[in-house]
């Protein structure tokens, strides 16, 4: 078996992977940084595909998500290292709709920092601010305001034009629209939560960077 998947990954047929073979075969066959970057793989490929299959798309990040659980449990040491793998699963939980685990695994990573960098304030914002809203409104509005703290980027600045939207605060939510502008602008962005095994894969555009 490990030869067919050897030309499998060779070839890049997540396809044909994700319809014929198992999470559990892969975890038990790669080293957890191969078994990572077949998770980095498929999360791009999904989202090439998904404007042409949205069913093959949904089949490649629950296999990655999957993938990722296995990983998780079967190597503690290399999993624990690096807080944004973590993060990384909730985030990848919440692109299939697995809401409660992706709260989980993020507020997990959250408690875990003394010190929470703007990036994991704000994916544990969103991770709460589903449907079922595990995140009072008073709690993600203390969030937000801790998120501030850190600096003013594109995202936190637009983060509360929308609070002060929400509060009908019309003058706090034009400053801040405006200070958003302006961050953009200057190509000031909160960083992107991306795995330190999986940094080299994936491409930013101008004035984003990965959390460190």
């Amino acid at each position: 078996m490990m030869n067919e998947m050897e030309k499998v990954i060779t070839h890049k047929d997540w396809k044909f992977l994700v319809k014929n073979f198992l999470p559990v075969n892969f975890a038990d066959s790669l080293s957890f940084v191969e078994a990572m970057h077949l998770v980095g793989n498929l999360t791009m490929a999904a989202a090439d595909e998904i404007a042409r299959d949205g069913f093959t798309a949904d089949l490649m990040r629950d296999f990655a998500v999957n993938l990722l659980i296995i990983l998780r449990a079967k190597n503690p040491k290399e999993w624990e290292e690096d807080w944004k793998n973590e993060v990384f699963l909730g985030i990848s939980c919440a692109l299939v709709y697995r809401e409660e685990e992706a709260f989980v695994y993020i507020k997990n990573a959250y408690e875990n920092l003394d010190d929470p960098p703007q990036s994991l304030i704000f994916a544990y914002i969103s991770a709460g601010s589903r449907p079922d809203h595990l995140l009072t409104e008073k709690e993600i509005i203390e969030l937000i305001q801790r998120a501030l703290k850190k600096g003013v980027t594109y995202e936190s600045a637009d983060r509360m034009a929308s609070l002060a939207s929400k509060k009908g605060d019309q003058e706090k939510c034009e400053y801040w629209e405006q200070r958003a502008l302006e961050a953009e602008a200057n190509k000031l962005h909160t960083p992107i939560i991306t795995p330190n095994v999986l940094k080299g894969m994936f491409d930013l555009e101008e004035g984003y960077q990965h959390e460190d």
